[in-house]
C-alpha cells in the first residue's frame, strides 16, 4: 500500500512538472506580447537614443530624421500622440464598453485610468418591446436597461441628467435626475 501511495505521488508530480514544462512557452509568449503592447513604439525609442550621441553634428542630425520620421508617422496616424486629457477623453468614451485588458490608456487612476462613473445629458430616450428603457446621451452612448421594468420608475426624458456608475461583477447603475437606480447596460448602435 505504502509503495501505491508514493506511486501515485510520483506520477502526480511528474505529470504537474510536465504540465508546467509544457506551459512554459505559452507563459512566456503572454508576457512578451504584454510587453509589446506596452512598450513605446519604435519610432519614438529610436528619437530618444539619439541624446546618447556625443557628437554634436551627429546628434542634431539624428533628431532631425528622427523627428520627421516621427512627424510623418503622426500625420499618416501610424502613430497617435495623446495628453493626459485627450486618454482621459478616451476612456470616458469607451466607458461600458467591453474592451480587451492592453495598457494602451494607461492603468492609474491619476493617469487618467480606471472610470467609475460617468455623467451626461439624456439625448433621447425610448423603450423595447419588453419594456425596458433604451437612452441615448448627447455625446453618442447608448445605454440599455437590463433589470426587470418597474413601473415606479420615472421616465427618463431628453435634457435630464444621468450618471452611470460602475458597480459589482462588472455591471453598470444609471441615476437619472438622482432618481432610483437601475442596471444597465452600453450597446453599440
Amino acid at each position: 500500500m505504502v509503495s501505491s501511495k508514493w506511486s501515485l505521488a510520483s506520477t502526480l508530480s511528474a505529470a504537474a512538472l510536465l504540465a508546467g514544462g509544457l506551459g512554459s512557452p505559452a507563459v512566456a509568449q503572454e508576457i512578451d506580447r504584454k510587453e509589446a503592447l506596452t512598450a513605446p513604439p519604435a519610432i519614438y525609442t529610436d528619437l530618444v537614443a539619439c541624446k546618447d550621441i556625443g557628437e554634436p553634428t551627429a546628434r542634431l542630425a539624428c533628431y532631425d530624421e528622427k523627428v520627421t520620421a516621427l512627424q510623418t508617422a503622426q500625420s499618416s496616424n501610424q502613430v497617435v500622440i495623446a495628453d493626459r486629457e485627450q486618454v482621459r477623453e478616451a476612456r470616458r468614451g469607451l466607458f461600458g464598453l467591453s474592451l480587451p485588458r492592453i495598457k494602451l490608456f494607461g492603468g492609474d487612476a491619476d493617469e487618467g485610468g480606471e472610470i467609475d462613473a460617468v455623467d451626461g445629458v439624456i439625448k433621447s430616450a425610448g423603450k423595447t418591446r419588453g419594456g425596458k428603457w433604451v437612452i441615448r446621451l448627447e455625446d453618442g452612448a447608448i445605454w440599455q436597461q437590463t433589470d426587470p421594468p418597474r413601473s415606479t420608475m420615472r421616465r427618463p426624458r431628453a435634457g435630464d441628467s444621468i450618471v452611470i456608475e460602475r458597480a459589482a461583477l462588472g455591471s453598470f447603475m444609471a441615476k437619472v435626475n438622482d432618481g432610483r437606480g437601475f442596471k444597465v447596460k452600453r450597446i453599440v448602435d
